[in-house]
Formats: structure tokens, sequence, C-alpha cells
């Protein structure tokens, strides 16, 4: 296979796909030159019958070079007799030749494989070999030759000489050599390559065509190409492709191709006549493969299609621009937006006719980004001039169309009525700016609540320290029992579940304004315990569990439990149980238990949030608080770096837990 040309300034692959017949021909006469030879020798069974008439005239006139070879160990090797035809391949004379042996004219790296065939020729058979040696030129350059020797053996079984039979094949390697070098670069196309006969039978196909057909060579081979590959024309049809081939040497095209997987693949086909010497007629076929192409072209026009579709007929204004300024294309939705007519705006320039002077510096910078690359598209809001002079606000998206080489084409604009989003932005603004004022007046009123509240609970506190003081001793004074002792009691009573409620209520004030902060120290837990149920009067409830040293406000632990306690007291009976439990990382569990109804489902989630009171409670449990004391324990807790929850007690009630911080222990 070989050749290349071209035509019309494209590089067209020719391949020759030559007929072997005339060199197997040559074999075949040489093969009858040689059997003629041997039977002449065998007939003579000497050396001296080789001066036969009919021997000589064979030997002398043979086209292949001829040698009888000694096969005696004293001159093993040496040419007994030549043939002018081997002086011709080797340039050495006859004179020359008969005095040398295989080992002077072989190659080196040839000669131990030629001596070791012959002697297994003599010793064991067989009597004939071929191979191929390289002879070394009487002017030095290598000739490769086809060798085939006969081993020649007397009536006793013994060999007599060896007869050689020589064919200079250099011409044909270098032949095979440059049709080899050719095959292989026409493997390397990535395209399919495909030799065939003007009737579709395939000859040879390269790689390419294997991996875009899935086919092997030798699958393909002697196969008709149409029928393999199920060949569909776009445009045309088999006959009219075969009538291009003869009448003007070449086809060009476009057709479908089933593989072997059964995918259909889309090629462009290129295919060229070729006539060799002898008149066979070959055609070099190349497929490329342009399915990926072709579905990408059916793409871009049905998303052009699209495209324009969706350009026409959206309800949002939608423009091409030119690099200039000028429009190149409107939609019905921008033109009626400015009250203007689709043909009346295709072409105007938009920088000076429609867009405010103010926006031209900012939509300049942002396509010298596009242009540059720094983004895909930027959007903005602006100005555009109405047909009847006024301004209509837009929000417009800019986006930079690139042609194939990369180069900027064209902008297409995406733009959006805005004017009445203005006109509820700047009401929102206005709503804005009066919320803002009101805001400012509900703080000032926030702020002298506070300051009133702060002021009242001072003032509130002075008087309850006295009348607690004063009732304190005269309750001691008096005679229990006595209508004036009952008396001082319940003022007493009263005047301490104020002074509770003024304690919450500025608690609360505290932790609403933010400046509720907590300056720990170190706490013995069962002192603190102890303190509480003296405050609460509960000093019959169980307390168990070690000992522990917490890091809390003392005042705030107070404030804690007291609560939980009076909760419990107010809302279950009394507590029923304190359990101190130490918990992993440093903490410690304290548990305040009750079997009391427990809390609401429904209001479990909000627990602990302010002026939460169950509607369960309201009316039947006597002396309620305000619903601040679970969120002021809550706040104190984490004020300490800990944590207030609620559970249900498995018998009924509720435990209450708050987790805080142990100090170490050395």
């Amino acid at each position: 296979m070989t050749g290349s040309a071209e035509t019309g300034g494209d590089r067209q692959f020719h391949a020759v796909v030559r007929d072997m017949s005339q060199r197997r021909a040559a074999d075949e006469q040489a093969a009858r030159h040689t059997r003629v030879l041997l039977s002449t020798i065998e007939a003579q069974r000497a050396v001296t019958a080789a001066h036969d008439p009919r021997f000589r005239l064979t030997f002398e006139n043979s086209p292949l070079g001829l040698a009888l070879s000694s096969v005696d160990e004293r001159t093993f090797g040496r040419y007994l007799q030549v043939n002018p035809a081997l002086t011709a391949i080797t340039g050495y004379s006859a004179e020359e030749l008969l005095r040398m042996s295989f080992h002077d004219l072989q190659h080196p790296d040839d000669v131990t494989l030629t001596e070791n065939a012959l002697r297994q020729m003599i010793t064991t058979g067989p009597d004939s070999v071929r191979a191929e040696r390289r002879y070394l030129h009487k002017d030095g350059h290598t000739v490769a030759v086809s060798i085939r020797v006969a081993v020649v053996r007397g009536g006793d079984g013994a060999p007599s000489y060896a007869v050689v039979q020589v064919e200079d094949v250099t011409a044909q390697r270098a032949a095979d050599a440059r049709l080899h070098r050719q095959a292989a670069l026409l493997e390397l196309i990535p395209a399919a390559v495909i030799v065939r006969r003007l009737d579709g039978t395939i000859l040879w196909w390269n790689s390419g065509a294997r991996s875009l057909y899935g086919w092997t060579s030798e699958a393909a081979h002697g196969r008709r190409v149409h029928r393999l590959l199920g060949t569909v024309f776009e445009n045309g049809s088999a006959a009219r492709q075969q009538a291009a081939l003869t009448e003007d040497g070449h086809w060009d095209g476009q057709v479908q191709h089933l593989t072997a997987a059964g995918r259909m693949v889309t090629v462009l086909s290129r295919q060229v006549v070729h006539r060799d010497g002898d008149g066979d007629v070959e055609v070099l076929e190349i497929n490329t493969d342009v399915t990926a192409a072709r579905a990408a072209e059916q793409a871009l026009a049905l998303n052009e299609q699209r495209f324009r579709a969706q350009f026409t007929h959206s309800a949002v204004g939608q423009l091409i621009r030119a690099l200039d300024g000028s429009l190149i294309a409107v939609n019905q939705a921008f033109a009626r937006m400015l009250g203007r007519r689709v043909e009346d705006m295709v072409g105007r320039v938009i920088d000076t006719e429609l867009l405010d002077r103010d926006e031209l510096a900012y939509a300049h910078n942002e396509i010298a980004g596009l242009f540059a690359g720094d983004a895909a598209s930027y959007t903005h809001e602006t100005r555009l001039r109405h047909a009847d002079g006024h301004w209509v606000d837009v929000e417009a998206t800019v986006s930079l169309v690139r042609n194939a080489q990369d180069h900027p084409r064209h902008l297409i604009v995406v733009v959006t009525d805005i004017s009445q989003r203005r006109i509820a932005e700047r009401a929102r603004d206005q709503a804005a700016a009066a919320l803002a004022e009101r805001n400012t007046a509900l703080e000032a009123a926030n702020q002298l609540k506070l300051d009133i509240i702060g002021m009242l609970g001072h003032e509130i506190s002075n008087p309850l320290s006295a009348i607690l003081g004063y009732s304190d001793l005269l309750a001691d004074d008096l005679e229990a029992g006595s209508p004036t002792a009952t008396a001082v009691t319940v003022i007493s009573r009263q005047a301490q579940r104020l002074d509770e409620i003024v304690r919450e209520v500025l608690s609360m004030v505290s932790i609403d304004a933010g400046n509720l902060s907590a300056v720990r120290g170190e706490v013995s837990l069962h002192a603190g315990i102890a303190q509480a149920l003296e405050s609460a009067g509960a000093t019959g409830v169980p307390v168990t569990g070690p000992d522990v040293t917490l890091r809390f406000n003392p005042g705030h632990l107070q404030q804690v439990l007291v609560n939980l306690l009076a909760n419990a007291a107010r809302y279950a009976g009394g507590a029923t149980a304190v359990r101190i439990e130490p918990a992993p990382g440093g903490r410690v569990l304290l548990h305040v238990e009750d079997h009391g109804p427990g809390v609401p489902q429904e209001l479990r989630p909000r627990l602990f949030d302010r002026l939460t009171r169950a509607e369960r409670d309201a009316g039947t449990v006597r002396g309620t608080g305000l619903g601040l004391g679970l969120y002021i324990v809550r706040s104190l807790a984490r004020a300490n770096h800990g944590e207030v929850r609620h559970e249900p007690y498995p018998a009924g009630g509720s435990i209450f837990t708050l987790e805080a911080e142990a100090v170490a222990t050395p």
C-alpha cells in the first residue's frame, strides 16, 4: 500500500494493495529450476556428474543464484561450484567465490545460525531448509537474500554436498518496508481509513476505522462496506456515489453508518479512486466522525429557534445591541415599554438617544469588563427615555456574546420595567422612616418605664423592710393566737409576698435591659440548699447526694433555689426531695422533685418564657405568681454558665434540674 497525491489543494491519500501473483510465479519457477537441478544431481549421484550438459545448462542459466557447497569437515561450507547469477548477486567473480565459504560471504551475525542449521540437516534432517540471510556484497553494502538449502546424499545415505539456491530480495524488502511505513502512517490517522474495491469489497482498514465502527480488520475484510455499515445517504444514493467515483474519480459527502454496537454515527466521507500500473482499481475512503458536531449544529439551530421564539414573545423587554451601540433587534415588550414601534427602534443608537447621559460612563466601564473577561454579564438599574419624554426606571442585565474565535460579537440586554417597584420602594422607605421614628419614641417610653419601675422598686423596698422588721418585733411581744398576733402575722406574710414580687420585677427589668451580670464565687451546695430550705419554710425536705462546691454567684444561687422551692410549694404541694448528682465534664446536677399534678403538655415548650402561667392554675391555685419565677431562674442560671431544665417525674409530678459548674478538687 503506498502513495499520496494533491488534488485541488487538498491532500489526498491513496493506498495500493499489490498483487503478489508475479512474485509467487517467480518463486514457483525458481522451485521448478531447483527441482530439476536436484533431480539431475540425484540422478548423477556424484559431484563429477555435475558436468552433464543438461545439468550445466540448468545450473548456468538459472535466474536464481546457485552454488554447490562442501559438507566435508575439512572444507565445511566451501563453495564448490557457483553460477553467474550468484556472482551478480554478490559482486564476486566465480574464481573468488570458489575460494570462499558461507562464513566469508554472510553477515557475521548470521553465520552461526547457518552453520547450526546445515549441521542439523546433515545429521538429523530435514534435507532442505529455507531461510533469509544477509550477504556482504563485495563493494561493502548488505544484500538481503532468500536462501533454500538442500543436502544431496549418496547411495549409502551419507551427505555428499549441499545445493544452495539464492534469491536477491533487497528491493522487495525495501518496498515492503516502505509499504509498512506508509501503512503505519495510515494507522496513525485518527479518521477511519478504508481501502476497498469499486464494488465495495473491503481490502483493509486502519485503527481509526476499528475504533469508530467496532469491527476488527479480520471481521471487516472481504465484506461489502455498505452492507456491513448499513450506509444511509443524507443526500444522494449508492448509485450516484458509484457514478461519481467511476466518472470523476472522487466523491465527497455525508452519510450515516451503523457501528458494531448498534449506534448510528454521522461521518463526513471523502473517497478517491486509484488505478495502479496493473490496471487494478481501488478506492481510498477517509471517514471523519462528525456525530457530535452534527448534534451540536442541530442543537444550535434548535436553540436559535427557541431563542427567537422566546425573544419575540417574551413579556420582558429584550434587545440585541451591536458593539457600536446601535440596536440590531428589539422585541415587542421592549418597544411597548418605551412607547415606540419595533421597526422604528432597530438601527437607533441606544447610548445617545435612549440612555440617561449620567449612566454612560458606568455602562462603558462595565462593558470593558465584559470584553476583558472579568465577568460574563452584569446587572444595574438605570433610566431609559420614553417616547413622550419622561424617564422609565428599568433594571438591565447585559451579557456579551462571543464568536467562534472568542472575540466579542454583540450584547444581549434583558430589560425589566421597575417603575412600580421604585414607587413601592419609596413608600416602603417612608414607612420605614416613620417606623424608625415610632421605635425611637417607644424606646424612650420603654426606658422611662424601666426607670420608673427601678425607682418604684427602690422606694417600695425601704418601707417594706420597715414593715417586715417591725412586724417581727410585734410578733415577738404578742401572745400567740391573739387577734392582734394573728393580724401581725397576716401583715408579715403579705409584706413578704410583696417583697418577693418586687424582687422578681426588678430581676426581670435587669434581664430585659441586658444589665444582668454574675460575679461568680465558690459556694457549698449543701449550705446553699439548707439556707434556701429555711428561707422557703421547707426544712423537712430530704437532701441526698455529696456536697459539691459550685462556681456560682451566692445571691443568684439562693434566688434560683428559693424560686424552685416556692414554685413546688405553690403548684405541687411542696418539694418532696432534693438530689445532688455529679455529671461528666466537671458539672453537677441539682434535682428538685415534687409529686404534684405536673406541668401540662401544651405549656412545656414555653415553660421558662416570661409571664407564662397555666390556665389550669390561674383560677384554682391560691396566691399564684406573676409568671416570672422560672424565667428569672433560667436567666440567672445562664448568667452563671449553667442551665435549668424540666422533665416529668415518672410517678407523677415534676423534676426541675439545675446544671452548674463544679469547682475542681485538687
